[in-house]
């Protein structure tokens, strides 16, 4: 099969002459068969229109000034160039300095191809998929397209993409489409989660999530902020707290709120950053220490009055006013009860301390009256979503740069700023 290509300016026309084609086989094959045979027809005229483009920018001056040199012209050589419709080939000038050296190429300069073989539609497109599957995952689904690209092409040009992404992370204000409900509510926090570093085991990546939310308590959006694991967690403080700052500036009128579960080095980051925040401490963590309680005061096993001490204390706890206190009078009560065994007078001791340090924390019916969120589950989903599902799957192991870079895409494809940051690439890095 062929492909012609004839354009009229004046008239906005473009005729397009496909040639060698047996229609009347692709009439009367099946019609899975006709349909691949579409496809590749396709991607032929898409191939032949990108080539078209692609010339149509090439320039043949003799001389050129750029970065306050002169550049000349050498001969016309062919370039290898892939597209998002397969491999085409065009004829252009490279020029290069009096003095020899590095030659550089006006076409792909005016084209924005600064990720080297690869189109920006086809290096944006490999980044993305690459930010949820595995490179060998994506060539495989391109082939089904009919696109045949290596593995490690598609890994070498997501990685030169991510790069990118982190050192532009603070650099460059990301922004999702605006809610179209007014925001009341700007809802942080963070956790850990494990990820498999190549010779050192599992080490402990982080997940940072802003939540917008209207004045219903309807959460909007989501904002994602990952970082692999690192000694004292400085890059990703430093991330997280500054795009903490940049969406607040955005929306001065929302309340903040910070949720966390009763982890030392959290609170001790809330409390140096966030001192004007509403602090709540997430419900089910509570719930998971009123557990432990109930166990320490009835035992292991299962019963019936275990069952309903927990079940009528974690009802209280989320939905009466100062439930916490009626919590910690309980645990008091049977604290003083004598007849507890040494470990589970210890046990208890453990959570009416967890429950009076963090009282403040726990005013859940009051919180649930003003419209804001009780749970962390949108950091421990977070987690799951943005590390776990990418980073964790069956015989992985990362390097931390690599690692970090597939992250940061992940981070701001999940957190809906894809058009942002690619709309940022063509401008400032193409």
């Amino acid at each position: 099969m062929k492909v012609s290509i004839k354009s009229d300016t004046r008239a906005k026309q473009v005729t397009i002459t496909l040639s060698e084609i047996d229609f009347e086989k692709m009439a009367t094959e099946s019609f899975y068969q006709s349909e691949k045979r579409v496809q590749q027809i396709v991607n032929n005229i898409g191939k032949e229109l990108t080539r078209e483009i692609l010339q149509s920018r090439d320039i043949d001056d003799q001389t050129i000034e750029r970065d306050g040199r002169t550049w000349y012209r050498k001969e016309a050589s062919a370039g290898h160039y892939q597209t998002l419709y397969g491999e085409v080939i065009v004829s252009r000038h490279l020029y290069q300095t009096s003095a020899g050296g590095a030659t550089r190429c006006p076409m792909e300069e005016t084209c924005g191809l600064s990720f080297g073989a690869a189109t920006p539609l086809l290096a944006e497109m490999l980044s993305f998929k690459v930010s949820a599957l595995p490179p060998g995952e994506v060539a495989k689904d391109l082939a089904k397209h009919g696109l045949q690209l290596s593995t490690s092409f598609i890994r070498d040009l997501a990685q030169q993409v991510g790069r990118l992404a982190v050192e532009k992370a603070t650099t460059w204000q990301l922004e999702a489409p605006s809610p179209e409900t007014p925001v009341e509510v700007v809802a942080t926090g963070f956790d850990g989660t494990t990820a498999p570093i190549r010779g050192e085991d599992y080490k402990e990546a982080m997940c940072g999530t802003i939540a917008l939310y209207d004045r219903r308590g309807e959460r909007l959006s989501t904002e994602y902020v990952g970082a692999m694991p690192e000694a004292g967690k400085a890059d990703f403080t430093n991330r997280f707290t500054s795009r903490v700052a940049g969406v607040l500036a955005r929306y001065p009128k929302a309340l903040h709120v910070v949720l966390s579960d009763g982890a030392l080095w959290n609170w001790q980051l809330i409390k140096e950053h966030y001192p004007e925040a509403i602090w709540i401490l997430d419900f089910w963590h509570a719930a998971q220490h009123l557990s432990q309680a109930a166990e320490a005061i009835f035992g292991r096993a299962p019963s019936e009055e275990k069952s309903a001490w927990f079940e009528r204390w974690k009802t209280a706890l989320r939905d009466e006013p100062g439930g916490v206190a009626g919590v910690i009078r309980s645990l008091i009560y049977y604290h003083n009860r004598p007849g507890r065994g040494g470990k589970a007078r210890k046990e208890l001791d453990a959570q009416l301390n967890y429950f009076r340090s963090h009282a403040d924390k726990m005013q859940y019916a009051d919180y649930v009256a003003a419209g804001l969120p009780i749970g962390s589950g949108v950091t421990e989903a977070g987690c799951k979503e943005l590390i776990k599902a990418r980073f964790c799957r069956s015989g992985m192991r990362w390097d931390r740069d690599s690692g970090a870079r597939v992250l940061q895409l992940r981070a701001i494809r999940l957190s809906d700023q894809w058009d942002s940051f690619w709309g940022k690439v063509m401008r400032y890095a193409a």
